[in-house]
């Protein structure tokens, strides 16, 4: 026998928490990605004190990461409106394929934050303007085509470039010019381990909807021993840097020991099975410190 049907609750017996979940306000909120701005956020703004060892206009990082924020919130925009096909096979719980926001509409607003983050980056310095809209540009790409292709790797490696080239343009003071080569391999293995990580948790959704990154390329067998390596390189490369070209190394002590020990938790929790509740984990734990260890990188650069 088939239950009786239920008439669906008052809206005021309806708690406020699923009341907020179903607004258009938070769908708005989900699309501009605030737990990606908020770490981008702190580490952003760290990595132009760290730059400049704290000799600068206060303001200075607060402007540089405004600038990141606000085209971050355009990246999230835009990013969920192209990916709307390919968001209806598999995620239909997102703003845009759940009928809460129209995709024109949100490429509309996305103007917003695009024209406060671009005013911001060229009142500080005509380069970082151009390094932030070059940061957006690879965002978009990454969703235009990369995002099922191998190359969606190289957007996260682009970025994870130029974002402390940006800080050390926004300090405008003598970085060691013998780290500023450095910058390149850092930054690249720091965005590539920090794509791979982000992406783990998402294997399976990424496989139904043919949005199928390098990792699938590589297996899911191959690619999470694949992210540790990269990750492991990047730190290898964080400290011998330091070491060979001159700075204070007890800068990397920190993000280098929470890594360590956060990754060896992971890798322990993932030994015994992987699933994808344990990859999010490890996305939480390790994705949010790996911005915090360019920006220990370039303390350790600065104090050459």
């Amino acid at each position: 026998m088939n239950a009786p049907d239920r008439d669906p609750l008052p809206e005021s017996q309806v708690s406020w928490q699923i009341r907020l979940a179903r607004s258009r306000a938070f769908a708005w909120l989900e699309l501009c990605r605030p737990y990606t701005a908020s770490w981008l956020l702190v580490s952003s703004a760290l990595m132009v004190l760290t730059a400049a060892e704290g000799t600068l206009f206060w303001g200075l990082p607060l402007q540089y990461a405004a600038m990141i924020v606000a085209l971050t919130c355009a990246a999230g925009l835009i990013g969920n409106a192209l990916d709307a096909e390919v968001d209806g096979n598999s995620r239909l719980m997102r703003p845009i394929p759940a009928g809460k926001i129209e995709i024109k509409l949100a490429l509309f607003a996305a103007l917003i934050p695009v024209a406060f983050g671009a005013a911001i980056g060229f009142f500080t310095d005509w380069r970082v303007g151009v390094i932030g809209l070059a940061m957006l540009g690879a965002c978009v790409m990454y969703n235009l085509g990369w995002r099922g292709s191998v190359l969606g790797v190289a957007a996260f490696a682009l970025i994870g470039v130029l974002m402390p080239v940006g800080a050390i343009q926004t300090a405008n003071v003598n970085f060691a010019d013998a780290h500023l080569l450095w910058v390149i391999p850092v930054g690249a293995l720091t965005g590539a381990a920090t794509f791979l990580i982000y992406k783990l948790p998402d294997f399976e959704l990424d496989d139904v909807d043919g949005s199928r990154s390098i990792l699938h390329w590589l297996g899911i067998d191959t690619a999470i021993p694949m992210s540790w390596a990269i990750l492991a390189a990047g730190l290898a490369l964080a400290a011998a840097s330091i070491n060979l070209s001159g700075g204070n190394l007890a800068w990397l002590l920190g993000p280098l020991l929470y890594i360590i020990l956060a990754g060896l938790f992971c890798i322990a929790m993932l030994i015994r099975r992987v699933t994808e509740d344990r990859l999010r984990r490890q996305r939480l734990l390790i994705v949010p410190a790996l911005p915090i260890l360019v920006v220990c990188w370039l303390g350790a650069a600065a104090s050459a």
